[in-house]
C-alpha cells in the first residue's frame, strides 16, 4: 500500500497499515476493565478531519457538499466497482483486543473505516461523512442460526435502513469477505433468524459495537479466527461499555 502524507502515527499490522493520533499524554493503555484495553470516548481527535482527509482521498472519489450534513466523500464506481457496500467490498474481518476491525484492501481504506460514518445518499449511494474519533469498526452487529451481519452505523440523525450485510458464519472471516454476501433481498427473513450481539462502547457521540465473540465465532465455525497485530489507537482510558440490546446487562 502507499503510503499517505498526513501529520499522524502509522502502525503495521500484518501488511495492512493503520493509523492513529496519539494521545498528548502517550499511547500506553489505561487500566483494562473486563473487556480489555480498547479506544475511549475521550481519544484524542483529528484537529480537522476534512482538511485532514480531503486530499488524500479526492483521487479515489469525490467530495459532496450535503444540505443539512455537510461535506461527504463518496468512492469513485470505477475504482471501488458499482456493487460497493462499506465494510464488506475489498477487505476482511480480524479479531482485536478492540473488537472486530476490517482489515481494507484499498490504499485509501485507513481512514474511512476506522473515523467517520457511511450512510446511503440517495442519489450517489454510499457516502462517508468525516470525523475525528477512532474505533475499531463503526458497525452494529446481528448472530445467530448460523450468520453474521453488520450495518455501518450512521452519523447523527441520519438513518441508514435496513443496510445489513449477511454472511454464513463459515465465510464470515474470509478474504474479501463481499464476495460471500447473501442477497440484499432476503434481510428482512435474516433479521428475523438472528439477534443483537455485542458490547455498546460509549463514544462522543453515539457508540460502537465490538461484535461477537472470537471464541464463539472460533467455536461456531470450527476455524481460526484470524487476529489483527498488535497496534496502538490513540487512547487513554478504557472505555465505558453497555449492553446492546437483547444482550447481557450492562456492568
Amino acid at each position: 500500500m502507499a503510503p499517505w502524507r498526513l501529520r499522524v502515527r502509522w502502525f503495521r499490522t500484518g501488511g495492512v497499515t493503520v493509523f492513529a493520533i496519539l494521545a498528548v499524554s502517550g499511547c500506553a493503555l489505561g487500566p483494562a476493565d473486563e473487556f480489555g484495553p480498547q479506544v475511549t470516548s475521550s481519544s484524542t481527535p483529528l484537529d480537522n478531519p476534512m482538511s485532514q482527509f480531503r486530499e488524500v482521498l479526492a483521487p479515489y472519489g469525490t467530495w459532496m457538499n450535503l444540505p443539512d450534513v455537510g461535506w461527504v466523500w463518496h468512492p469513485d464506481p470505477n475504482v471501488v466497482g458499482a456493487d460497493f457496500v462499506p465494510y464488506s467490498t475489498g477487505g476482511r474481518w480480524v479479531s482485536s483486543d478492540w473488537g472486530w476491525t476490517f482489515e481494507s484492501d484499498w490504499d485509501w481504506g485507513q481512514a474511512p473505516f476506522h473515523y467517520g460514518r457511511w450512510f446511503i445518499e440517495p442519489s450517489a449511494g454510499w457516502v462517508w461523512w468525516p470525523d475525528s474519533e477512532w474505533a475499531p469498526a463503526w458497525v452494529d452487529w446481528r448472530w445467530g442460526d448460523g450468520l453474521v451481519g453488520w450495518q455501518p452505523l450512521a452519523p447523527p440523525g441520519i438513518s441508514t435502513g435496513l443496510s445489513w450485510t449477511f454472511v454464513g458464519a463459515n465465510d464470515f472471516v474470509r478474504p474479501d469477505v463481499g464476495k460471500h454476501r447473501l442477497p440484499d433481498s432476503r434481510v428482512q427473513e435474516l433479521m428475523r433468524q438472528t439477534q443483537p450481539v455485542g458490547e455498546h462502547v460509549v463514544a462522543r457521540e453515539g457508540y460502537w459495537n465490538r461484535g461477537p465473540e472470537p471464541e464463539e465465532v472460533a467455536r461456531v465455525t470450527g476455524q481460526e479466527v484470524p487476529r489483527a497485530k498488535p497496534m496502538t489507537p490513540p487512547t487513554g482510558h478504557p472505555p465505558r461499555a453497555q449492553a446492546a440490546p437483547g444482550g447481557a446487562p450492562a456492568p
